[in-house]
C-alpha cells in the first residue's frame, strides 16, 4: 500500500525504508507520523533494514490503536524496549522470532496477550512485565540465560530449546505448565517485596538498553 492506503486501512507491511522519509523531503515527517498513528497492525519481516531505531520510533509515538506488531525474521534488530506500561495501549500480540541479531527484549505492556520470541541464536536476556498476558513462547532460544516474567494470568510457558537458561524468575501466581530444559537456577513465584516492577525494570534496565540501543545505531 501507499502512504495513505496505509492511513485508510491501519496496515504497515512494506520495508521500514519504504515510509517518508524527513530526510528526504522535509514534509514527509509528518507524513511518516500520521502512517504509523494510525496503524493497527505493523507487519515488517523478514528484512535487514529494519533496526533498533523503528522500534524505539514505534514506543514514541505510540499509536493509540495498534494491536499487532511483527517483526520476526529482522537480522539486524538487536535489541527492543517498549516501555513504560502506558506504550502501545493496545497492543494484544508481539512478534520477534527468527531474528538473528537480536540479544535483549525488555517489555511493559499493560494490554498484551500474546508474545512469541522463538529461533534467536543471540538472544541473552528478556525481562517482560505484561499483567495480562496468556500466551508466551521463547523457543530455541540457545544463548538465552536470563528470564525475568511477570504476569497474573500466564498459566502456561514453552522454553522449549532455550539450553543456555541460567536464571529463570517468574511472578505468576497462575503458572502451572512450564515446558524447558534443566538449568541451574530457577527462583519459584514468590509474594515479591520490592518497588513497584515498573520502578525496578525503568532504573535497571530501561535507560541502559535504550542508550546502548543508540551507541549501537551510531555505531551503523
Amino acid at each position: 500500500p501507499t502512504s495513505m492506503q496505509a492511513v485508510e486501512t491501519g496496515i504497515w507491511e512494506k520495508p521500514v525504508t519504504d515510509l517518508p522519509d524527513a530526510n528526504t523531503w522535509p514534509t514527509w515527517g509528518a507524513l511518516r507520523e500520521r502512517v504509523l498513528i494510525s496503524c493497527k497492525q505493523i507487519k515488517v519481516c523478514k528484512t535487514a533494514s529494519l533496526r533498533d531505531a523503528f522500534c524505539a520510533e514505534i514506543v514514541k509515538l505510540s499509536p493509540p490503536e495498534l494491536t499487532t506488531v511483527d517483526l520476526h525474521g529482522s537480522s539486524n534488530l538487536r535489541n527492543v524496549v517498549i516501555s513504560p506500561m502506558t506504550s502501545c495501549p493496545s497492543l494484544t500480540e508481539l512478534d520477534l522470532s527468527e531474528c538473528s541479531s537480536l540479544d535483549y527484549v525488555m517489555v511493559q505492556s499493560q494490554s498484551l496477550k500474546s508474545l512469541r520470541i522463538v529461533g534467536c541464536a543471540e538472544l541473552t536476556k528478556v525481562l517482560i512485565h505484561c499483567p495480562t498476558l496468556t500466551d508466551l513462547t521463547l523457543q530455541d532460544n540457545p544463548k538465552l540465560e536470563t528470564i525475568l516474567l511477570w504476569s497474573d494470568e500466564l498459566t502456561s510457558a514453552d522454553l522449549s530449546g532455550c539450553t543456555g537458561i541460567v536464571t529463570l524468575k517468574p511472578q505468576c501466581p497462575k503458572l502451572t505448565d512450564l515446558k524447558h530444559p534443566p538449568f541451574r537456577h530457577i527462583e519459584q513465584h514468590i509474594k515479591p517485596d520490592h518497588p513497584p516492577i515498573s520502578l525496578m525494570l525503568r532504573d535497571q534496565y530501561g535507560e541502559a538498553a535504550r542508550v546502548a540501543a543508540e551507541a549501537k545505531e551510531k555505531e551503523w
